[in-house]
């Protein structure tokens, strides 16, 4: 039986014209919270009923930023960095780093942030991008 590397998952950021990968990719996480629904009666018999209501979706990707990298790690860090806020198309492509287009498995525009970066000692630097979602996924198959 084959297993999933999460290796050949990496995420690819939309530039002026089409997808860069980010380089120095190490993990990413993808969570996806659906808000509940009350639909209980006085005829539940004690019992509170619900159905699931919008979801969250929050992706976040930590990165030893393998510069220059102008059209992936940079290109995230000026979306991330932008005032007011924008939203941006990322997409998430099995196949490691040759993965095309039609290796995609999310496709979505999200607003990001760079939410740490570390600068420690005998260290590499480290930094933490978030995403939420701006709109539902154009595609998602992961969840």
């Amino acid at each position: 039986m084959a297993k999933k590397l999460g290796n050949d998952y990496l995420l690819w950021i939309k530039g002026d014209q089409d997808f860069a990968l980010v380089k120095g990719q190490q993990t990413i996480s993808i969570s996806r919270d659906a808000a509940s629904v009350d639909t209980s009666t006085k005829d539940d018999a004690g019992y509170g009923t619900s159905a699931p209501g919008l979801k969250t979706l929050k992706i976040s990707l930590d990165i030893i930023p393998n510069l220059p990298d102008a059209n992936g790690y940079t290109a995230l860090e000026t979306n991330c960095n932008t005032v007011p806020a924008a939203p941006f198309e990322i997409q998430i492509r099995k196949g490691g780093a040759a993965g095309t287009a039609a290796d995609a498995v999310f496709d979505g525009s999200v607003y990001g942030n760079i939410s740490s970066t570390e600068f420690g000692q005998n260290d590499a630097v480290k930094a933490k991008a978030e995403f939420t979602a701006a709109a539902a996924p154009t595609k998602d198959v992961l969840g």
